[in-house]
């Protein structure tokens, strides 16, 4: 009987000590949120007063769903960016980009380039030669025949052949290609063979028929 009379008064030793400890833990929810809420010093006083007794056990559980249920103003919602207004229904609003510079125009066509090339240079016999080459014509022979036919430009020295090289346009560049004369051509003091076929002379500065020598330029 001493047993059991010892273990049902420790059972309400427990059960007293855990209704203590809530009761504690009562007061102090009812004071912090009371200090949250804002609320004057002697609210969160009696807050405690009230946990102390039985009907004041509940006002924590009553201010706590207050507390859950109000307004903040972390819960309102962000102000959407200055000239974006997202459609309703739309899911959720991405981030505006930010503005940049306006798109620039494309350049504009590069204009063809419509200048002819010249030869010039000095002869054995003291006189000089100038010979103009322009787009009208994809090809010129060399000679230095008195009787020149169409297409075909004189250089008149013994040491050109007859026909001597040929001369090609394209666009704005100008090839040239040996026709095995026995003078020989040369493009920058380098000899061009006929087997070497056509040559781009776009960049070449002299190019020499024989013994006479021909600066390249553009007309």
């Amino acid at each position: 009987m001493g047993a059991e009379i010892a273990a049902l008064m420790g059972f309400f030793g427990i059960t007293g000590a855990f209704a203590l400890i809530g009761t504690v833990l009562a007061g102090w929810m009812a004071w912090r949120i009371v200090e949250k809420a804002g609320l004057p010093g002697w609210t969160g006083l009696g807050s405690i007063l009230l946990s102390l007794t039985a009907i004041g056990a509940i006002v924590p559980l009553i201010l706590l769903w207050i507390f859950a249920y109000m307004r903040w103003p972390r819960d309102e919602p962000a102000p959407a960016a200055p000239g974006y207004a997202p459609s309703a229904g739309s899911g959720p609003s991405p981030s505006p980009r930010p503005a940049g510079p306006a798109a620039l125009p494309p350049p504009p066509a590069a204009l063809a380039d419509g200048r002819g090339w010249r030869l010039a240079g000095p002869l054995g016999n003291g006189g000089t030669v100038s010979l103009s080459v322009v787009g009208g014509s994809a090809a010129y022979v060399l000679t230095s025949t008195a009787a020149a036919g169409p297409g075909e430009l004189i250089v008149p020295d013994s040491s050109v052949g007859q026909p001597h090289a040929r001369l090609m346009t394209a666009g704005s560049r100008l090839g040239l290609e040996d026709l095995g004369s026995p003078g020989g051509t040369y493009i920058d003091g380098a000899r061009l063979l006929p087997e070497h076929g056509p040559r781009d002379i776009s960049a070449a500065r002299v190019i020499r028929l024989g013994s006479v020598e021909l600066a390249l330029t553009r007309a």
